[in-house]
């Protein structure tokens, strides 16, 4: 088992779920190595080293970072976008997803790396569910080039490392929100801070969602614990929500009423199709529930916020009158 001097590099450290992580490290007394895309760090720390690399393929050079790190914790990605449709634009997010993933995983190996945490994503084995929840023994059921591309890196990971006394983690979460969040999670916030009535109130979908300091809490524990090395993880809040229940939580942190009224499901799907934005209401209203039974079992973990505390402490740090993250 490790212990908390360990150094961690992190991939992908200034992006949404990296900067919370290498605050959350920092906080907890690790050395953290941060690896970003901007040319100026978003945090400043002792125990901060960071480093500019703009792109991450099978050609960055990686040793000196790599230089007395323990754990490497890889976030940085290709991220999935709604308008790549199917197995689109697959060759640019293997170049990135997968090779780059298997050339860090190999010089990590070089360098006697202890344990490398490959965040993955949910969509490596479904978008939806209709009658169990996903759990992390599921088959795998990519659909579109970047969830393809997550699971070949997942398939990568675990072929070099046995090659070597690498220890890999897989977590796959589904939809992350937190302050910095983008993409679906905060378009729905803003219209959570608007006045407007909304026509969800006929939505009675159920998804799993994580709070970004619970899946940050989740990693340090996947650091640390003996019982994480080769498994697959998924990780959320453990309470599932409607949409409708989603945006009544959000409006009531942002000091809104909740105003939304029954309109059929089906009308939202066909009014959306007509506007181009099927896709985006299909995510609204369509269920994705995860079981993370293992992940607590396994790693005696449990989520320190409810999904009411970390929507309340989203609400408030996002507000008009709060400071950006």
């Amino acid at each position: 088992m490790l212990n908390k001097l360990v150094k961690v590099l992190v991939t992908g450290a200034t992006g949404f779920i990296g900067i919370h992580l290498c605050r959350h490290l920092l906080a907890k007394g690790y050395q953290v190595v941060a690896i970003g895309r901007k040319a100026q760090p978003l945090l400043m720390h002792q125990n901060l080293q960071y480093h500019c690399i703009e792109n991450i393929d099978n050609n960055t050079d990686w040793r000196h970072y790599l230089k007395g790190v323990n754990v490497v914790i890889h976030l940085a990605a290709k991220v999935h976008h709604l308008q790549d449709k199917g197995l689109s634009g697959l060759t640019h997010y293997q170049e990135i997803n997968v090779k780059g993933t298997q050339h860090l995983a190999r010089v990590a190996i070089q360098n006697e790396v202890k344990r490398f945490i490959l965040i993955s994503t949910i969509k490596v084995i479904g978008e939806k569910t209709i009658e169990m929840a996903l759990r992390a023994e599921d088959q795998p059921r990519a659909l579109d080039a970047y969830s393809l591309s997550k699971l070949q890196a997942e398939q990568i990971l675990q072929e070099e490392a046995k090659r070597s006394g690498m220890e890999w983690v897989i977590i796959r979460p589904p939809l992350v929100y937190g302050p910095g969040v983008k993409g679906n999670f905060a378009r729905l916030s803003r219209l959570a801070q608007s006045a407007l009535p909304l026509p969800l109130g006929a939505v009675r979908n159920r998804r799993s969602l994580v709070s970004v300091y619970n899946l940050c809490s989740f990693i340090e524990c996947a650091i640390n614990h003996p019982n994480a090395k080769r498994e697959i993880f998924l990780v959320s809040d453990n309470q599932d929500l409607s949409t409708a229940q989603m945006v009544s939580l959000m409006r009531h942190g942002f000091g809104k009423k909740s105003r939304l009224f029954p309109f059929p499901v089906n009308l939202l799907k066909l009014v959306a199709c007509l506007l181009g934005k099927r896709r985006e209401m299909i995510r609204l209203v369509d269920s994705l529930q995860v079981n993370i039974e293992k992940s607590m079992r396994l790693l005696n973990w449990q989520p320190p916020f409810t999904v009411e505390q970390a929507i309340e402490k989203y609400t408030t740090e996002t507000s008009p009158s709060a400071k950006t993250i």
